[in-house]
């Protein structure tokens, strides 16, 4: 069992709230991804919980997703791998 820190976010669609997280990944400079599958987007935080930026909306275009899942970040090039689920495809974003 571990001991509890701390939680972040609220239920809702502003910046660092939530409808359905699923993934939780970090980059090298510690910054954390979140996917927000209901919201339709990926949210960026530092890793003391602060939002950084956010992207995607819903839709089937580049950049647009559908039930966002899994999300991995490539450690040496900082780029940021997104599984839409419903879309059936991996999106792939440069670091910003």
């Amino acid at each position: 069992e571990g001991d509890f820190i701390t939680s972040g976010g609220t239920a809702g669609s502003g910046p660092g709230q939530f409808d359905g997280p699923a993934v939780v990944a970090f980059d090298a400079d510690n910054n954390v991804y979140v996917t927000d599958s209901g919201n339709h987007r990926v949210q960026k935080f530092t890793g003391n919980g602060e939002f950084i930026t956010e992207w995607g909306k819903e839709g089937q275009e580049n950049g647009q997703f559908s039930m966002p899942e899994g999300l991995v970040v490539d450690l040496i090039s900082g780029n940021v791998y997104v599984s839409d689920t419903s879309n059936n495809n991996v999106q792939v974003f440069a670091p910003s």
